[in-house]
């Protein structure tokens, strides 16, 4: 147990950029943006402004008491719209950390050095897949999580001095407090839905003897034109549609965060029919109603008997 920590130390530390600093990066940018922004709005409606033709000169005007609710309802929406930067990314980094996972370590012939230990090819593997499907979300989420924070007291502050205070309405929401559980509720289904993308590439990366990230991105491409082709070719009957879909883009894109969701035919919520407290909460229920799906389990065998090939393919491929 202690081996593995100190592996997972490791790949934490050697991956530090992409794992940890570029979400926060990420997050100052959002932070900095939304303050500027607020204080621009703020700063120009006390100027006055006109909002149909009507002077305003206060926030008050526009929004009764009454709607106060639902004006701090719109802080929730911030929260889905801010988490987005950090999925792109998370998706992103994950990608091309398994590309060059197993690949980087022939490549420098570091591979030698860390056969060496005492440490076997499963514990390295695994230690690799557990930063790509655990701590790696664990982290983004947090850091996106304190952002939308940060953004929506930024918001409230903002709406106080304009004349309309929401910290009541949205303190006493319980859904403040149940949305940050709810996306956190989704990381099992995450680390699920991942292994297929996380395996193949990982598999890629321990064989390929070069450009392992053309080789994972291209070789499902060429696989689904070559099977389009042959199907329109020779006019077999088929759905190329469900290929595309559950082969292809269950390779390449199970690291997107909410990409279920898509894949599986469900409609993400809107605002325009749920406040978006609500949505989370209809995303968690939909994300449950999927682990008694075939599809989820089916794609987490297949990645993991790719991850097992690509410790076995370590164990004996040591050239660059």
């Amino acid at each position: 147990m202690n081996t593995f920590k100190w592996l997972l130390k490791r790949e934490f530390w050697e991956h530090k950029g992409g794992f940890f600093w570029a979400p926060i990066v990420i997050g100052a940018i959002i932070v900095s943006i939304t303050a500027v922004s607020l204080v621009f709005a703020v700063t120009g409606l006390r100027g006055g402004m006109e909002i149909n033709g009507v002077p305003v000169s206060n926030l008050a005007q526009i929004v009764a008491p009454d709607q106060k609710a639902k004006f701090a309802s719109l802080l929730f929406s911030m929260y889905k719209g801010l988490l987005v930067p950090f999925t792109v990314t998370l998706a992103a980094c994950i990608f091309f950390f398994c590309a060059g996972a197993l690949y980087d370590e022939r490549k420098d012939r570091s591979v030698l050095f860390w056969k060496s230990l005492p440490v076997s090819d499963s514990a390295t593997v695994l230690s690799k897949v557990a930063i790509a499907i655990g701590i790696a979300p664990l982290i983004a989420l947090v850091i996106g999580t304190i952002t939308a924070i940060l953004a929506e007291l930024l918001t409230m502050i903002a709406a106080a001095i304009a004349g309309v205070n929401i910290f009541g309405e949205v303190l006493s929401d319980p859904n403040t407090y149940l949305v940050p559980l709810q996306m956190l509720a989704m990381l099992p289904i995450y680390a699920l839905w991942a292994l297929p993308t996380i395996g193949w590439v990982l598999m890629i990366s321990s064989w390929a003897r070069a450009k392992p990230f053309l080789w994972a991105i291209g070789v499902p491409l060429m696989a689904g034109f070559l099977v389009s082709w042959a199907g329109k070719m020779f006019r077999i009957e088929g759905d190329l549609g469900w290929f595309w879909q559950n082969i292809i883009g269950r390779m390449l894109t199970s690291v997107v965060p909410g990409s279920w969701l898509i894949q599986q035919g469900h409609s993400l919520p809107t605002e325009e029919t749920l406040r978006a407290s609500s949505a989370v909460g209809e995303m968690l229920a939909q994300s449950l109603q999927l682990l008694a799906a075939p599809n989820i389990w089916i794609g987490a065998i297949a990645g993991s008997a790719m991850i097992y090939a690509a410790i076995r393919l370590r164990r004996w491929r040591d050239e660059g």
